[in-house]
């Protein structure tokens, strides 16, 4: 038998509501997405006849120019006379007859903005400009051309070429070869439609390898590409904002395209579409309205209670319900939590309880050697009758034992670790005939920073039985700094001695997973490690190494207190 799959009870009501407006959505949908294909398509139909008028009208234009320009070249006497070499009055008496025919060209072909007659064999370089130019650009203009026609080259099977002068990219014609052209400019600035186009739409001209002639700050600002595919619109720009629709010129490398903001496209809704549009609109929006009314009056009560239900805190009240059955279950489950935290509270304090237990365990398992050697020092003295050195050895052990059998969950500044290992270093300096030296390095803003008991001094102790040396000052350096870190800061405690370090199997014990040999040995650093286990769980660290001096400990300690550091609850 096929088991059932339990679903909620907002799952439900949503899955009807949506049962009901999911085929109403679904047809407004359809229609607005078939609304606006088609205006897209009238839109981009209208504008890419546009385009193919205002080719055409450019194409005319150029068609019209160029046919002058040639007949000029091939049939005109002065031309003629021009290309061969001729003496200085004939040569200057052909230039002037052709600037007067570009001076009438000039006033009948608006898009013309220059011609040029260059004949290098006569030293004869006369032209024409409208009259928008200054004197610095046709200087400018003139230098190139002269310049581009020194090359001998044979632009005439090139059709209109467009170069850049001065930043600045206009279409040229050039017809000629040898030492004589004749060639006319035309500048984009003066390719103006009339009534063709939106006032919002641009007029790019480029390269037929999309390099941009015209407007190149919009475009590169806007990412747009110009080497889409103009047989049909294309979207482009940073954001897809622009609607390119273009058309190559004909015999030249230039590309003709209009720049449509998107924008554009949704404004021709106009009448009776503008009002469905709207009105579908506002048939969607009342489906997340009608479901956010019952997400208000029922849904989000019933996930309050719930939510309610799992909260185990005591301070949690009662809730406000506009549905009466919602308040009485409140009311139920309020009273059912506090019986419940009253048990957690009850077996969070038999935890408590047993991690004090377990604490004291392990800071009672000492090893008495130490206390051996002080009582052989104690009858060493009594036997030299060195009784001031009793005196003093005897209240540095009462305070070593005092300090020994602190409260373990009561943590001690710093500056008390510090004392009491100190200390210790004392009554071993009282017993031992060469005495170890144990130097202290504390960032002073750490003092007060709370560690658990015998952190330190267990390292040291360890240190005085394992790594002196007979005829040798053991060294014992303790460090500690402040370690930043982006998860938060640490204090990071260094013992390092002068010995000679820890044997290799020892080592690998210590800072392996099995500590087991070690911990039946040297129950005092295990029990550094198994407190800070407890108090502080994974952000607390402890590593051993070897280092040029001798054995190092290293303990990082985290700041910020660990969940099992917050307070008891009272």
């Amino acid at each position: 038998m096929k088991k059932r799959v339990n679903s909620s009870f907002k799952m439900n009501v949503v899955r009807a509501l949506l049962f009901v407006t999911f085929p109403l959505m679904g047809m407004l949908l359809f229609y607005i997405a078939n609304s606006f294909q088609t205006i897209n398509e009238k839109y981009v139909a209208s504008n890419q006849q546009s385009v193919n008028l205002y080719a055409q009208s450019m194409q005319k234009d150029l068609e019209a120019v160029d046919t002058f320009v040639s007949n000029l070249a091939l049939n005109d006497y002065n031309y003629l006379t021009l290309s061969n070499t001729t003496d200085p009055l004939q040569a200057h008496i052909a230039s002037h007859e052709i600037i007067k025919q570009y001076i009438t060209a000039i006033n009948s072909y608006d898009i013309a903005g220059a011609f040029f007659i260059y004949s290098a064999s006569n030293n004869t370089y006369r032209d024409i400009f409208s009259n928008e130019y200054s004197y610095e650009a046709k200087e400018t203009i003139r230098r190139y051309m002269r310049a581009l026609t020194q090359g001998n080259q044979n632009y005439y099977n090139q059709g209109w070429l467009s170069l850049e002068i001065d930043g600045q990219y206009s279409l040229f014609r050039i017809l000629g070869k040898g030492d004589i052209f004749a060639a006319v400019m035309v500048d984009f600035n003066h390719i103006v439609p009339e009534g063709l186009i939106d006032s919002d739409t641009l007029i790019v001209y480029g390269k037929t390898d999309g390099l941009p002639l015209t407007n190149r700050d919009l475009i590169t600002a806007n990412e747009i590409n110009l080497k889409g595919n103009l047989s049909e619109s294309y979207v482009t720009g940073t954001k897809n904002n622009y609607l390119a629709i273009g058309k190559q010129i004909e015999n030249s490398e230039l590309n003709l395209i209009f720049l449509i903001p998107q924008t554009g496209i949704f404004n021709q809704f106009h009448g009776m579409q503008s009002v469905l549009l709207i009105l579908s609109i506002l048939a969607l929006l009342l489906v997340p309205l009608s479901f956010l009314v019952l997400q208000r009056s029922v849904l989000s009560p019933m996930e309050r209670l719930i939510g309610n239900i799992g909260k185990g805190s005591e301070d949690s009240t009662q809730g406000e319900y506009r549905i009466r059955e919602f308040k009485q279950v409140d009311e139920a489950f309020v009273d059912m939590k506090t019986q419940i935290n009253e048990l957690t509270i009850i077996a969070y304090e038999h935890e408590i309880e047993r991690q004090k237990a377990e604490l004291q365990y392990l800071q009672l398992q000492i090893q008495p050697h130490f206390y051996l050697n002080c009582l052989k020092s104690l009858f060493g003295m009594a036997q030299r009758k060195k009784f001031e050195n009793i005196q003093e050895m005897i209240l540095a052990i009462s305070h070593h034992l005092r300090y020994n059998f602190k409260d373990n969950l009561q943590l001690v500044p710093l500056r008390q670790e510090e004392e009491h290992v100190m200390n210790y270093i004392r009554i071993q300096q009282m017993g031992l005939h060469v005495p170890p030296v144990c130097e202290w390095t504390v960032d002073p803003s750490l003092l007060d920073f709370e560690i658990p008991p015998l952190s330190i001094q267990s390292f040291v102790e360890n240190a005085v039985k394992y790594a002196m040396k007979p005829h040798q000052v053991l060294q014992i350096q303790v460090k500690i700094v402040l370690l930043q870190s982006e998860d938060g800061n640490y204090v990071d405690i260094t013992i390092q001695d002068n010995g000679d370090g820890f044997e290799d199997d020892i080592l690998r014990d210590l800072n392996g997973s099995k500590r087991t040999i070690y911990a039946e040995n040297h129950v005092g650093v295990t029990n550094v490690r198994n407190r800070l286990t407890i108090l502080y769980g994974e952000k607390a660290m402890l590593a051993f190494f070897n280092t040029p001096l001798g054995a190092l400990a290293e303990i990082i300690i985290p700041i910020d207190p660990s969940p099992s550091q917050e307070e008891e609850p009272q």
